[in-house]
Formats: C-alpha cells, structure tokens, sequence
C-alpha cells in the first residue's frame, strides 16, 4: 500500500502475523507515523497480542481489542479513536492526554487540511440545522445533562470557559474570578449601564458585573437549566432588581425592545454555526447603543479547518469552531470597529487540565450518575481538548468591537489589565 522505499524496509525490519495484507499495512503506516519521533513513547498491542514499541520510556500503553477499531482510526482519527475508546474497544493504560499529544505531534496524523477533509466538512456545514429549534435540542443536549453533574467539576462558580491564570499558583477559582474581571474591565463597565449576556451560562459574570461595577444585566441561554439555576443565584444575592436571565434564543434579542452599553458573549460563539455568523454580528449591532463595546469571546482557529468530528457528533452537536479572518470579516460587514485582539489558547490548555483533574476525582459519583460509557466519553472530551490546545490548533480569543469609532479610549492596553 505505501509503495516506498520506507515501506520495504520496515517490512524487512518487522514480521508481522499472518493476516490479511490490508491490515499488515495499516500497521506498517502506523509504525512509519511515530517512530523515530522523539515524543513517541508508548507501546501498542492488537487484538492477536503482537506489539509495538516507541521511544525509550513508555508514557501509556494503548491496546486495540478489535481489528476493526484499528481500521476505523484511518479513515478518521478522531471519529475511530473516539468511538472506540468509548465503546471499550480501544483501551489506553497511563493519562490518556499523552496519547492525544503524541497525535497532534504527528503532522500526518493530525493532518486536517487535505482537499477531501475541507470539502467534507464545507458539505457538512451546508446541511447543518442551525435553526432555533435545533440549537434548543443542542443546546439541550449538552447543558441540560445535570446542573449537580457540573458542580463536581467546575468549580465554585460554575463558569463553563476559559479561566484566566496570572501564575502558576492561581487555583481555578482564582483563574475564572481572574476571567470574568478580565471581561468587566475589557467593557469599561459603569454604574447604571444595562449589559447583555449573550449564553451566559449559569449567571456567574452576570452577578460579578452588577456586584462589582453596579451594571443592570440581562443574560439569556437556551438551557433550562442553567436559566432556572442562575435566576436562583440572582435572587439569593438579592439583586431581581436589577438581573435577570431569559430562556431566549439570541435571534429573539429585537423582541427586548431596548438597546445595550455593553454587550458580552463567552463560550457561546461557538453553537452560532457557520451560515448564521453574519446574522449573529448583525443582531449584536442592531441591539448595541452607539459607542457601546461589544467583547466576543470564542473557541476559534488562525484559519479556517474543520471542526472535530467526533465532538460534533457526540458532545457538541450542531456546534462550529469559526476562523479568526471570518470573525474580522462578519464584524466589519456588521459595521463594527475593531479595538483589541488576546488569545487565551495556553490559559484554556490549563483550565481544562484542571477541569480533567477534577472528573477524575469524581469519576465514582459520575457513574452512579449515568454510567461507565458516560464517563469514557467526557474523559476522552477533555483529555482531546486539553491536547488540542496544548499541541493542536485550538485558540481562545477575546475580540472587542465597538459600535462606531472609538477615539477616547486609552492609548495603552493598561486599561484593561488586571494590574490596573
């Protein structure tokens, strides 16, 4: 199959079982794929109990129980892996983010630029639903899992994004107080000026913003559940006054009938899909005051790639991971001017480090819950995230837009730093 020099020297380097030719090939491709390499340092045994050795330590051992969840992770490595891992016909012994690295390190692997991968993915997103009543079953599908299920794991505040870590001693609490300050100061909030949430989760920036800087907010979701837990939290801080969140899709956000200072979206971006970030930007727009600032905060890449197949399918159905040129772009067309650009991509690569940490942690109340596949799933989901952002082409920006020109704004970044 590989018809290379390459080829003929490992099959005099290594014999293997006498199986079928196909399947002594794709093992000879995915020995050609990590050795050698300084990051590899793992072991593999198939179904027959032949191995593979790589490197000099060896970080985990991955074990393919079935000869057909080998063959699967060819024609997709993150669809195979993913669905065989889950099933329990791939098993990996050692932190399973060290296979995921040793994946992004391998260019061919991780490969997600080749012609048929983008003109697969561009006919996905043509006939993907992103339509309200299909992002309510999204949405549904994901945060509507258990409220008491997320306590375990992602802290006090229930915040479901990118902490922001100053250093290396920041708890998590620390790094998501750190965040929503971030966000706060990003949007120079005043007393009195009414902020829209757009997806604002659980209520937490909500609550920080009217507590610390007297803002009179509006968040809406299209999770129930986060809707139902979050007014809860506003009526125990005693601020119904002046918060409150709304079951509303963001394409209702005419039917409020007033305009915002300040608009604010975090983690949300990413559920929009392609063929409606146009309308997305528009309706900020429309809704924000002029001079208002608008800060996006999303899950993004430096270009334009396919979205993981696996996470589509099994944890964020519906879901797209934009470029940062179609997020200019969209802006500009929207009549937004751009202030300001941070990526976060480190920061997240620790937030989900710690958020994997804490599953672990609780991996027994978790099945209990729901079951052992349950929690193969969300481990394998924030193990490949971790590694995407570690090694991969995974990014988080904050873009902050204005409605019209802004010239008073401080000539340095400082204003927006924490250490202000």
């Amino acid at each position: 199959m590989l018809g290379t020099e390459r080829a003929t020297r490992l099959s005099k380097q290594r014999t293997l079982p006498n199986i079928s030719r196909g399947i002594v090939d794709l093992r000879w491709i995915f020995q050609s794929l990590f050795e050698e390499h300084p990051e590899a340092n793992f072991k593999v045994i198939f179904w027959d109990n032949s191995e593979m050795r790589f490197g000099k330590e060896i970080e985990f051992v991955v074990r393919f129980k079935s000869r057909e969840a080998f063959k699967r992770i060819f024609a997709d490595v993150s669809l195979g892996f993913g669905e065989g891992y889950v099933d329990g016909d791939i098993e990996v012994e050692g932190d399973l983010r060290c296979f995921m690295r040793a994946g992004f390190l391998i260019e061919a692997m991780a490969d997600q630029d080749s012609l048929k991968k983008r003109c697969l993915a561009a006919l996905i997103n043509m006939r993907q639903k992103n339509t309200k009543k299909y992002d309510r079953k999204h949405i549904a599908h994901h945060y509507d899992i258990c409220n008491d299920f997320y306590k375990l794991w992602l802290g006090k505040e229930m915040v479901y994004s990118c902490a922001y870590f100053t250093n290396e001693e920041d708890t998590l609490e620390e790094a998501q107080q750190q965040k929503m300050e971030i966000c706060c100061k990003k949007l120079a909030l005043k007393p009195g000026e009414r902020l829209l949430d757009i997806g604002c989760g659980w209520g937490g920036l909500l609550l920080k913003a009217a507590q610390k800087y007297g803002i009179n907010g509006i968040g809406i979701t299209l999770s129930k559940r986060q809707a139902a837990f979050g007014q809860q939290r506003i009526k125990e801080a005693g601020l119904s006054d002046r918060l409150k969140i709304l079951y509303l899709d963001y394409r209702e956000l005419p039917k409020l009938g007033k305009g915002f200072d300040k608009i604010v979206s975090v983690g949300m971006f990413e559920h929009v899909g392609k063929k409606n970030i146009h309308d997305y930007f528009s309706l900020v727009r429309k809704v924000l005051n002029p001079g208002g600032l608008f800060l996006l905060h999303t899950i993004g890449k430096v270009v334009d790639q396919p979205t993981d197949s696996w996470i589509k399918k099994y944890i964020f159905p519906g879901c797209y991971i934009p470029g940062l040129p179609e997020l200019f772009r969209e802006g500009f067309n929207s009549r937004l001017k751009f202030i300001d650009l941070e990526d976060l991509r480190i920061h997240y690569g620790r937030t989900l480090d710690e958020w994997h940490e804490r599953f672990e942690n609780h991996t027994t109340e978790i099945k209990k819950m729901f079951d052992d596949r349950f929690v193969r799933m969300w481990r394998f989901y924030l193990a490949s995230c971790s590694a995407s952002f570690w090694y991969g082409n995974m990014h988080v920006f904050q873009l902050l837009f204005s409605a019209g020109a802004r010239n008073d704004l401080p000539l340095t970044r400082s204003w927006m730093s924490l250490d202000r």
